[in-house]
């Protein structure tokens, strides 16, 4: 005979469970839309109706299930100001379930990405009462409910002998004595486990099988219950959830990534060099001539690494003396120089967790390298004038425009320190070296100031280009970004033209420009002439970008490369 108690486990057994998509705004939390929710109360049949398939936003969603505004207006409030509900019980709105009241709650979590969701559970803490007040149900009654329910279940007396088993659970399992969790029912705690099997139906089922003990009116421990339920479909939500939050993990990295431009085979090996140290915490080495934007890659590493959340610093090292830089790293206490009317916090302690970036290391002087290298070697700092030390967590990159090497065997760096500081070297390549990224970054440059000074500019003249990619750029992409600065200012109208440039440009320095470069700038006797240079120089003399950017066919162009006796040199 079934007791009464056993009903205690199925009033808690089948909760209903909501959540929504994620929000930026927690105070906006009434506006998110509802993501998903599971059929908790239609288990025992009391829901009356189906909740809409479409998204609908977390306030029409409760209206529709609340029975009283009053109850609704209370779990609000509390989600608004706490964030978090804790346990009311309310009234069902009939029209939504029969089961009549149930405990809710809600809580707003925050997500790693800064992101919010909400998420709702509503327990029946009546349902079966009532049922069983107002029927007077009997044990064959119970039984109907329990084969009638959507989980399988099996009931069991304290001796283990089977009472009752749904047809669901005869139809899983063959043993149902192997699936009890405990061997002796006065020391049981209730369990649940994930089981996989394959039915004769051939698809593979996760059960998540749960076994609950039953005690009687004393409090004694009289049977037990085991409640299996198909979590396949949540186990498939949950691998979907975790693989578009990969996606979009990966997207955030493209994104940190896309910082850093171009196409070139030379850049393509930065950001490769990038992405496979990004996540150790080795130290990293970036060698590259000035303006070649070896601070961008140092930042590119560090949001895409396990510390992103952390602080990122950077310190200039040639910018500084000994002491001051000492000082900048290291901290200081009161007293230890002249001019230290107050202690101070280095660097390395401020970045405790996270990065710290030291351009130019190769003019550090021999005595701060000592210091580094105590630093990179035993993870400790010691404040100028203190006699303690302290321990800090930070991940160090170091850059140079300099050969570092030379500087060893010159007797101006510490080989000790090249070798702990040189253990994954990425070399930032110059302008020169991709000038195939040239117009990519030209006309990235263009838009951001274009914006900033609130004009509208479109694009960079075939003129203009050809003399860019004709330009040597020693001061690499510093250079450039500074030049289109200063070209966005001249410019009046929505094209950039070459008298916008610097002269250094239209002569091109001491580097002598090709002819055809030279013509297509000085010259206007022949201006088709001129933009059929311009537009291969472009193009980097693919004839069928040429010709599409041209607006011809391609034989058309093939004629005119012959009438102009045009070369690529």
């Amino acid at each position: 005979m079934i007791r009464r108690k056993s009903l205690i486990v199925l009033e808690s057994a089948y909760p209903f469970v909501f959540f929504t998509q994620s929000f930026s705004d927690p105070t906006k939390f009434r506006e998110a839309k509802v993501d998903f929710f599971n059929k908790g109360l239609t288990s025992n049949g009391c829901l009356n109706r189906e909740l809409p398939d479409s998204p609908s936003t977390v306030y029409e969603f409760l209206k529709s299930i609340f029975k009283y505004e009053r109850d609704l207006d209370i779990f609000l409030e509390k989600l608004s100001e706490k964030g978090a509900t804790g346990e009311i019980e309310i009234a069902l709105n009939n029209s939504f379930s029969e089961v009549g009241h149930c405990q809710a709650s809600g809580s707003i979590t925050q997500l790693q990405d800064g992101e919010y969701f909400l998420q709702g559970f509503f327990v029946g803490v009546t349902p079966v009462k009532e049922l069983e007040k107002s029927l007077n149900l009997e044990d064959k009654m119970l039984e109907t409910i329990l084969a009638g329910i959507g989980d399988a279940v099996c009931v069991f007396d304290r001796d283990f002998n089977i009472l009752f088993r749904s047809p669901l659970h005869i139809k899983w399992f063959d043993d149902p004595k192997a699936f009890m969790c405990f061997k002796n029912i006065d020391k049981s705690m209730p369990n649940r486990h994930v089981k996989k099997i394959t039915p004769n139906s051939g698809e593979a089922l996760h059960l998540e099988v749960s076994t609950f003990p039953i005690k009687n009116e004393e409090g004694d421990f009289f049977a037990g219950i085991n409640i299996v339920r198909d979590i396949s479909r949540t186990l498939k939500l949950e691998a979907k959830s975790q693989e578009l939050e990969r996606i979009k993990q990966d997207q955030a990295n493209e994104m940190d990534l896309k910082t850093i431009i171009g196409s070139s085979k030379a850049i393509q090996k930065v950001l490769k060099a990038v992405q496979k140290i990004s996540k150790l915490d080795t130290v990293v080495y970036i060698q590259g001539d000035t303006g070649t934007g070896k601070e961008l890659v140092s930042r590119a590493i560090h949001k895409l690494s396990l510390r992103a959340d952390k602080p990122f610093l950077a310190l200039n090292c040639g910018a500084l003396s000994e002491t001051l830089l000492d000082s900048e790293l290291f901290g200081h206490i009161k007293g230890a120089f002249t001019g230290a009317d107050s202690e101070s916090t280095g660097l390395f302690e401020a970045a405790d967790g996270g990065t710290l970036f030291l351009d130019e290391i190769g003019e550090m002087s021999m005595g701060t390298q000592v210091k580094l290298l105590r630093v990179l070697q035993d993870g400790e700092i010691r404040k100028l004038g203190s006699t303690t030390s302290k321990k800090v967590n930070v991940r160090v990159i170091t850059a140079t425009h300099r050969d570092i090497e030379t500087l060893v065997t010159e007797n101006k760096f510490r080989e000790d320190l090249f070798y702990r500081i040189h253990v994954f070297a990425i070399h930032t390549p110059t302008l020169k070296e991709r000038d195939e990224d040239i117009l990519l970054l030209a006309d990235k440059f263009l838009q951001e100031f274009a914006q900033q000074q609130n004009k509208i500019i479109r694009k960079i003249s075939d003129e203009a280009m050809l003399l860019l990619k004709e330009y040597s750029w020693p001061g690499n992409v510093r250079e450039l970004r500074n030049i289109l600065e200063r070209g966005t200012v001249l410019c009046e109208t929505d094209v950039l033209q070459p008298c916008d440039l610097p002269i250094s440009i239209l002569k091109n320095g001491n580097r002598k420009i090709s002819p055809q470069a030279l013509n297509a700038v000085e010259t206007t006797s022949d201006p088709y002439k001129t933009k059929i240079i311009a537009s291969l120089e472009k193009n980097r003399w693919n004839k069928t970008l040429t010709a599409k950017d041209l607006k011809m066919s391609r034989a058309t162009l093939w004629r005119k490369i012959k009438e102009y006796s045009l070369q690529n040199h």
